[in-house]
């Protein structure tokens, strides 16, 4: 098993389960189990004792950091995204969008990742070309980025938003100027981008578990002699 393996889904539960101080360590160790090798709850307690140790050896990849690139296509379910990363093509509902999923990186994180592609369909003669974005559909591109490779959105999502974090700064009176027409003050509409540019600067860090998360695994991914 490796980082390429597990998907948006899985990453957010491996999150969640190490967060959860309500767990002890042992029960970490079923829990991750269960998630990375998509088994129940009664198949990890069936395991025998030396297969249980032989996965819980397997999930020293998770004390790795992940590696990655942004790619140009991200495949899951059948379908095809293409990632955005032409601020300029994006239009100006999206980062209203981005702005209501960025509170909770962790939890959101196939919703951001939704936000920033392009849906893509087969033509009758085979190719692949770009659909048009349905905001009533994010749901459901939120979804199948649940299902999505990890690693592809993650550093497809990191990338977008170095990107998307240089153009607020440098278009951010024109994202002042949309905003009002909302019926936002300016004052208002300023300490918006201020404190996206806040968010997003915690978002493109080239991290997002947590490393003390990541160490915590140490102690039982490791057979003790």
């Amino acid at each position: 098993m490796r980082w390429n393996d597990i998907t948006v889904w899985q990453y957010q539960n491996i999150v969640k389960a190490l967060s959860d101080k309500s767990l002890d360590d042992i029960d970490k160790s079923f829990k991750l189990i269960g998630l990375v090798y998509n088994m129940t709850d009664n198949q990890v307690d069936s395991l025998l004792q030396e297969d249980y140790k032989a996965k819980l050896k397997e999930l020293e990849f998770l004390n790795q950091l992940p590696e990655g690139k942004p790619v140009k296509i991200i495949k899951v379910n059948g379908k095809r995204y293409r990632p955005i990363y032409n601020i300029t093509k994006m239009p100006f509902g999206r980062y209203v969008e981005t702005k209501a999923f960025v509170g909770d990186i962790y939890a959101n994180l196939h919703k951001l990742g939704a936000t920033m592609v392009m849906p893509q369909k087969r033509t009758w003669y085979g190719r692949w070309v770009d659909d048009k974005y349905d905001a009533g559909m994010h749901e459901d591109y939120a979804e199948d980025m649940l299902a999505a490779n990890f690693t592809d959105v993650y550093f497809s999502l990191v990338f977008f938003y170095q990107v998307y974090r240089n153009w607020i700064e440098v278009t951010k009176d024109y994202l002042v100027t949309k905003m009002m027409m909302t019926g936002q003050t300016m004052e208002q509409c300023n300490q918006v981008v201020t404190n996206l540019c806040s968010i997003l600067d915690g978002i493109i860090q080239p991290n997002l578990l947590p490393t003390t998360k990541i160490l915590e695994l140490r102690k039982f991914t490791t057979d003790p002699q």
